[in-house]
């Protein structure tokens, strides 16, 4: 299947008092225009037919596209809402006889990330499948569904709308939007990890918000990682250690911020990010090499800095003149968590030592990570003036309510 992409960027922007389109937003590296980045965005994930819709402001907005080498095509009444700028690009694509599924694309929700485009892409691809097994098996398929990326059960944007809904789109009045064209026909939520799916900028103080949430579209929240976890079935016991873990990284990630602030440096930690990077650490549990694999998924949903905190969780080295990062605050509160209990470095690789106790080589290997793991305790136990495994100690029994347990 070959994917197209309608981006709508026909409206007056009123509220706004600038072209949307033409907002920038940060990027990789330097700031870019709302359209730059949605194309680029979709040209990552294999989407090259695009087609811009514009009306109001078209000079300006059909400029940019122009030097993005992207179709535009002019919606004659951007005025007759957004419905009319889908219908423009509906007959665009009709026009080229376009026959595969097209994303509908408003400028102005222009942080959604690779992630949930490949989600939507993959729905339809098996889809696509179930529909030519039901054909192989009872001789016709089904009408094949529009698909609707969703966050916590709220439906987002884009929309991934089989070409064979196009005559009833150029069909329909208009009255109810496209959801009034493609109502009575069969549609699907897909759950994805991204809450940029819901973040639309309709005024400057939605810009300014989006400004800065668009540094976090390479990371996931605690509430995004936790969408994840539960995409990717991870069982009670696994969700259990992950919760623990990032409690404490949290936990670490605030006293450092802290202890360097007090100390009139900056905090350059985010306790969040920690928060999120210890729900992950162990997304891939049970495959080979579980670390290196959770980092090759998260590097795959395009989410890096999430890939770097999970990739080196099993063991690390902190060079002296490098400051401690959520990176390493994620590796340590991992060794802190027995399940969603707290466990001394001593017992923790003590247990391992006992069970590789007739294995000199792995044992030598075991000893060299506790020596790591010690290293960074103490370093971290010099910068915030307390021991990180009395903090972690007390996180988790906070959080569970349980007895000291291996704090002997």
């Amino acid at each position: 299947m070959q994917p197209a992409v309608i981006i709508l960027a026909a409206g007056q922007a009123s509220r706004m008092g600038s072209v949307k389109a033409l907002l920038q937003l940060p990027g990789k590296g330097c700031d870019s225009s709302a359209l730059r980045g949605l194309v680029d965005l979709y040209r990552s994930v294999g989407v090259e037919e695009i087609v811009l819709v514009s009306g109001f402001h078209a000079a300006a907005v059909e400029a940019e596209a122009a030097a993005l080498g992207v179709m535009t095509v002019r919606n004659p009444q951007p005025d007759q809402g957004m419905f009319s700028s889908v219908r423009a690009g509906v007959e665009a694509l009709a026009r080229r006889a376009f026959s595969g599924a097209f994303f509908v694309q408003p400028v102005d929700v222009p942080l959604v990330r690779p992630l949930t485009l490949m989600a939507l892409l993959d729905a339809a691809q098996q889809d696509a499948a179930d529909a030519a097994a039901a054909k192989l098996v009872c001789g016709h398929a089904g009408q094949p569904s529009v698909l609707v990326p969703v966050f916590e059960g709220e439906e987002g944007h884009p929309p991934l709308v089989p070409a064979v809904c196009a005559a009833r789109i150029l069909a329909d009045d208009g009255r109810d939007g496209l959801r009034g064209a493609l109502r009575g026909l069969p549609l699907r939520h897909v759950p994805v990890a991204d809450a940029m799916i819901l973040e639309d900028m309709d005024t400057p103080d939605d810009y300014a918000r989006l400004r800065m949430m668009a540094h976090d579209r390479e990371a996931l929240s605690p509430s995004e990682a936790e969408e994840l976890l539960r995409l990717r079935d991870v069982p009670e016991k696994g969700l259990r250690h992950a919760r623990a873990v990032g409690a404490v990284a949290c936990c670490l990630a605030e006293a450092l911020g802290h202890a360097r602030e007090s100390a009139g440096m900056a905090a350059a930690l985010d306790p969040r990010l920690a928060l999120a990077g210890g729900l992950l650490h162990d997304i891939c549990k049970g495959q080979e090499r579980h670390e290196t694999a959770g980092g090759e998924l998260l590097q795959r949903l395009c989410l890096p800095v999430m890939a770097h905190l999970v990739r080196d969780h099993r063991d690390l080295t902190l060079p002296a003149g490098e400051p401690v990062t959520e990176r390493e605050l994620v590796y340590l509160a991992d060794k802190y968590c027995h399940g969603g209990s707290f466990v001394p470095l001593e017992r923790r690789f003590g247990q391992k030592l006992e069970i590789f106790a007739q294995n000199a080589p792995a044992c030598a290997a075991i000893l060299g990570r506790l020596e790591r793991a010690r290293a960074l305790e103490n370093r971290l136990a010099r910068e915030i003036h307390t021991e990180p495994a009395v903090l972690a100690q007390k996180v988790l029994e906070r959080r569970c309510g349980v007895a000291r347990g291996y704090a002997a």
